[in-house]
């Protein structure tokens, strides 16, 4: 039963890989939600998309401290006007 299973996974994952992915992520964000609510699983979110810019920066050896005043300053400049 254990094999059929492990067989069943990895047989999804290489045929549809999008697929399960997308639906893991889909019921990881959905049980986020249901558990913490919509506001604490959005803060979470974008703190990983935060730390995940600055993470590129880093990899690519650009100043990640000062793009991210940059887009910070654009985003502030947008809620302006």
């Amino acid at each position: 039963m254990k094999e059929e299973f492990e067989h069943m996974l990895t047989r999804l994952w290489q045929d549809h890989r999008g697929k399960t992915l997308g639906f893991g992520i889909g019921m990881l964000l959905g049980t986020a939600v249901l558990i913490f609510g919509f506001w604490h699983t959005f803060f979470v979110i974008c703190c990983g998309l935060i730390g995940l810019f600055i993470g590129c920066q880093l990899d690519n050896g650009e100043d990640a401290v000062e793009r991210v005043r940059e887009k910070a300053w654009q985003l502030f400049e947008r809620f302006q006007r």
